[in-house]
């Protein structure tokens, strides 16, 4: 008996530890470990082994920094002596390792292009200044840049004639019609020029070379009426005023401006426009002497560039400040002769005299070869009417 059994045990230890394998389930391990200590022992010596090997085979293949961060010293396999106080157990929620050593592979890339200055360390204005700071150092360069630009996208003008910096922005400008209303009226202008970021500022105003004068209208019409009739003929007539003279005249003069390059060309070509039931003349516009005056101090002879003065009101002159508002009277005073007028009008005597002399200046620079004067359009002929009976 004794020996049978010992043979039944023998032939179930082969059964079970032979190439075949018999699969239970969850209860059936649970209660054979329960029941058989010596296996429970057996698996638990296993996991074990396997578990050490396995963490060492991760911290072999896990890199190690050049220079790590450490406060203990290490031992004979790399690991630190500390008993682990101080350190967390487990990384942070919401930490990867992977995304954690993409972030310092990146880093590294970007270390390795030149240094640039960071948002932290350098402001916007302080960027900005560099490449004011930058593009200064050549502006010409810069106005080449802007016109090859320009000439890809279509826009053929000839070249820039005026190249300068005003303040913080870079002024380029042309001397002809053609090219000025080209530039103005074109929606190509770039954004980025040569990586720079640019903004483009046209002018809001119309020079006085695209303006032109109705010549002789009769003074019974009403402004608004010429007005009208000015811009249903013309389409792009603007600002359109009555030019006041210092004499009685019997008829008026009107000054307007035509943003329209061709138009403009259009009308001064045809000489004439019907206003109401008359005929009249279109001829340029050629502005006057130009007085220097100051709009800070309203004075004559200087620019607000070359005044110390205060800023003043240009009514009462009374000083002007950024801290206080200004309430004006509106009592005219002539900053000239402290008259009881403004201190531009033609009213006044120093004003009259400043104007001859600046009309004797200018001659004489004429009749030295110093300026040239442009040359007055020809009076286009009346049109010739000829009376035919088959007409009426």
């Amino acid at each position: 008996m004794m020996a049978e059994g010992v043979n039944n045990n023998g032939h179930n230890n082969d059964h079970l530890s032979g190439n075949e394998y018999e699969i239970l389930d969850q209860g059936s391990i649970s209660r054979f470990l329960s029941e058989c200590l010596e296996a429970a022992l057996s698996v638990h010596t296993f996991l074990q082994t396997n578990y050490s090997k396995s963490n060492q085979q991760q911290q072999i293949v896990q890199p190690v920094n050049s220079t790590p961060k450490r406060g203990h010293p290490l031992d004979e396999s790399g690991r630190s002596i500390n008993n682990g106080r101080g350190r967390r157990k487990y990384p942070r929620k919401g930490i990867d390792s992977n995304a954690h050593k993409q972030s310092q592979f990146t880093q590294q890339e970007i270390n390795l292009q030149p240094q640039q200055p960071s948002s932290s360390s350098t402001s916007s204005g302080e960027r900005q200044q560099q490449v004011i700071n930058q593009a200064s150092k050549n502006p010409l360069h810069a106005s080449d840049l802007i016109l090859k630009e320009l000439q890809s996208k279509g826009v053929l003008i000839k070249k820039f004639t005026l190249i300068g910096w005003s303040g913080k922005k870079l002024k380029l400008g042309v001397n002809n019609k053609e090219d000025y209303a080209t530039l103005v009226g074109s929606d190509k202008w770039s954004t980025r020029i040569n990586g720079i970021d640019i903004v483009v500022a046209k002018p809001k105003y119309v020079p006085d070379s695209f303006a032109l004068v109705a010549r002789y209208v009769p003074r019974e019409l009403e402004e608004n009426f010429v007005s009208n009739e000015k811009q249903r003929t013309i389409a792009s007539a603007d600002r359109i005023k009555r030019i006041h003279y210092s004499y009685q005249r019997r008829t008026d003069d009107y000054r307007f401006d035509v943003k329209h390059y061709s138009e403009y060309n259009a009308v001064l070509e045809l000489g004439r426009i019907a206003i109401g039931h008359s005929w009249v003349s279109i001829t340029k516009f050629y502005p006057g002497n130009c007085l220097t005056y100051c709009t800070k101090c309203w004075c004559i002879g200087h620019l607000r560039n070359k005044c110390s003065s205060e800023n003043k009101c240009r009514i009462c002159l009374e000083n002007l400040s950024l801290d206080t508002p200004h309430m004006c009277k509106n009592e005219p005073k002539c900053a000239q002769c402290d008259g009881k007028h403004h201190s531009l009008d033609n009213q006044c005597q120093v004003i009259k005299e400043y104007k001859d002399q600046l009309k004797e200046d200018v001659e004489d620079a004429i009749q030295k070869g110093l300026l040239q004067r442009l040359s007055l359009q020809e009076k286009s002929p009346m049109p010739m009417y000829e009376h035919r009976d088959q007409d009426f």
